[in-house]
């Protein structure tokens, strides 16, 4: 029975005049579909590889279809269904659950799995071409095409061209154009399914062109987003493990077809923005930005990726120290031996980066420590902060914000966070921000990693033009499992990771309010405190200007006995100078000691404890063999 149309004799003769080279994508994908459509579903080739592997030849249907779920994060759309859609394609395909004919030795489906890809099929005819650049639908779209072998052969051949038709139609339009601000949709519809159909259709031949163009495009945009990778890097970089994921099929689908290999560009920036994935996932090997429940391991996809770069040295090395262990194994390396190892820090990547134009940064002591480290988004107008204890747990998680209130009035901050200053060396990481409130006043905000430390120097900066009783209220989300103690006589307080009995367990990190007294009997306008999971730091006070600052130690805190710290007299031309113009403070660990300087003011030369700075802010080491500070990090106004 014919399903379409029979062929007008002024179509035949336009196919025999045109060339493979010059036909378009568009007009090869609807030639396909104009042949009987019973007849293309049971040519499809069946791959009876069970076992899936990393090499892109032998990756069996079901490798393709479960590698759709690596890295897809939770992208806010329009419908409720696109995920739920995307888990049950993987769920049904990307298992061996298919069954095996035994006349025939190829497989076929169960009647669950028909029931399935008829619902599938059904709603991604529903949802394109109008929801096309949905990630959720597009990466369903990409699953489908990848287990055509299997669904293509059970369905109705009048679902299986309508589905077909549609896919094409969203793929013709994602090839005559170019990416916009949705990148990660248009690398599936411009890159990954064309391939993928040139994969499952190449017997049918006229697919040269379509392979060539593909790889071109997957070419130049790995080597822009590796200049620059902000179009995939949107909100806390979700898009970033999506679309290397994707690349990854891509490569697969052409090496099923013989396609030529990588050029040494492309692999080059294959390493790039896989380094820049790895930092931006936590020791569990999650993506960081990203609330924890929301994220994977997925193996497989970093051994995919180490393949892809043709095997690079350093990208095994620093997978094998940053990600679990099982990772580090499966490329034939020791990683607990290897992270013990100081000599592999020359050979490794920065360990920190700054990417200015997605707002998002990271900071951490060394590829080899699986703590201490913190990731930072600011594009957003509330701050979201991952910040990871000594041994890779999450100690804050989430929303980083900050509210003020003048004279008892909620202010509204209606500015997004600017970069002041970023500086990064051996000794520090320091990212400063900036926001506005109206036109009365301006938050600086303040994050500092100390490298060898391995201790976190948070603050906000209250800056107004007139004297008001102002308040500021610093606040951060706790990871889940925490629990907030502090002692009734004192300030500081101590974050624990709660037992499966209900006791406190280990202490996860230190919580410091250096700015207040250390005696609770001697605290005015300020608290520190938790409530519903969210750590408050609050300080009020009668003047122009307010400091809110917060150390958090993390390592070694087993062996953490005693801490101190004072607020410091601040002298200027022989004169004490109150809070409201800077504020110093010096704070003793054990045996170990450091002096933090911040100038609210215009700066000026002062002196604090012996030190005459000219400088906006300032955080130095003591040396106990001189008797001096030695430096970490000084910030100076611009000129």
């Amino acid at each position: 029975m014919d399903w379409v149309k029979p062929k007008h004799r002024a179509k035949q003769l336009q196919r025999q005049e045109a060339t493979e080279n010059e036909i378009s994508a568009g007009a090869w994908l609807k030639q396909l579909c104009e042949d009987n459509v019973a007849l293309l579903q049971a040519s499809l080739p069946i791959d009876n590889n069970k076992k899936a592997k990393r090499t892109g030849e032998s990756a069996s249907i079901e490798a393709y279809v479960r590698s759709i779920a690596w890295g897809t994060g939770v992208w806010e759309t329009e419908s409720d269904t696109g995920l739920a859609m995307l888990q049950d394609l993987v769920h049904s395909f990307g298992g061996s659950s298919a069954r095996t004919n035994r006349k025939t030795a190829t497989p076929s489906l169960t009647p669950n799995q028909i029931a399935h890809a008829k619902k599938i099929g059904t709603w991604i005819t529903q949802q394109l071409p109008r929801a096309g650049y949905d990630p959720y639908v597009a990466l369903t779209c990409a699953g489908w095409i990848h287990a055509l072998p299997h669904v293509g052969r059970e369905i109705s051949p009048a679902l299986w061209l309508e589905v077909l038709q549609s896919i094409m139609t969203q793929v013709n339009r994602g090839w005559e154009s170019g990416p916009d601000e949705d990148v990660f949709p248009w690398i599936l519809w411009a890159c990954e399914i064309p391939l993928g159909l040139a994969k499952q259709l190449s017997h049918l031949g006229g697919k040269d062109r379509i392979v060539s163009d593909a790889l071109n495009r997957i070419a130049q945009l790995l080597e822009e987003a590796a200049e620059e990778p902000s179009p995939l890097m949107r909100l806390g970089a979700q898009d970033l493990r999506a679309a290397l994921a994707s690349i990854v099929r891509s490569r697969w689908s052409a090496d099923s077809v013989g396609a030529r290999k990588w050029y040494p560009p492309q692999r080059k920036a294959i390493v790039k923005l896989a380094t820049y994935a790895l930092g931006l996932s936590d020791a569990e090997g999650r993506q960081l930005l990203f609330d924890e429940a929301d994220t994977n391991l997925d193996t497989e996809f970093w051994l995919a990726l180490y393949e892809l770069s043709d095997r690079n040295a350093k990208l095994a090395n620093t997978m094998a120290c940053a990600l679990p262990d099982s990772v580090g194994k499966s490329l034939k390396l020791k990683p607990a031996r290897m992270r013990k190892d100081k000599t592999l820090d020359t050979s490794m990547p920065k360990q920190s980066q700054y990417w200015e134009n997605s707002s998002i940064a990271t900071m951490r002591r060394s590829w080899r420590d699986p703590g201490c480290r913190l990731a930072v988004d600011f594009s957003s107008d509330v701050t979201w902060l991952d910040l990871l204890g000594e041994k890779g747990n999450r100690i804050f998680s989430g929303d980083w914000d900050v509210e003020v209130e003048k004279d008892n009035k909620p202010q509204i901050i209606d500015h997004a966070w600017q970069e002041l200053c970023w500086f990064t060396d051996d000794d520090v990481d320091y990212l400063e921000l900036e926001c506005t409130i109206g036109e009365e006043c301006k938050i600086q905000r303040q994050v500092m990693l100390m490298r060898d430390e391995g201790m976190v120097f948070f603050a906000d900066a209250l800056i107004a033009q007139e004297a008001a009783r102002w308040k500021l209220k610093s606040t951060w989300s706790l990871a889940h499992g925490l629990r907030f103690t502090y002692d009734a006589k004192v300030t500081e307080a101590k974050l624990c990771r709660d037992r499966m009995d209900g006791e406190e367990g280990e202490t996860v990190a230190l919580l410091l309010p250096v700015a207040m007294p250390e005696w609770r009997r001697s605290l005015k306008d300020a608290s520190l405190d938790c409530r519903d999971s969210t750590l408050q730091l609050t300080a009020e006070c009668n003047a122009k200007s307010l400091y809110n600052p917060l150390v958090v130690p993390l390592r070694s805190l087993s062996t953490t006995k005693a801490y101190t710290w004072r607020q410091l007299t601040i002298a200027e031309e022989l004169r004490i100078q109150p809070r409201d113009i800077a504020e110093a403070y010096r704070l003793q660990i054990n045996r170990d000691q450091w002096v933090f300087y911040r100038s609210l003011t215009p700066c000026t030369r002062r002196t604090v404890m012996g030190l005459h700075l000219n400088t906006e802010f300032y955080a130095g080491r003591f040396c106990p063999d001189d008797g001096q500070f030695e430096a970490i990090v000084e910030v100076n106004p611009d000129e």
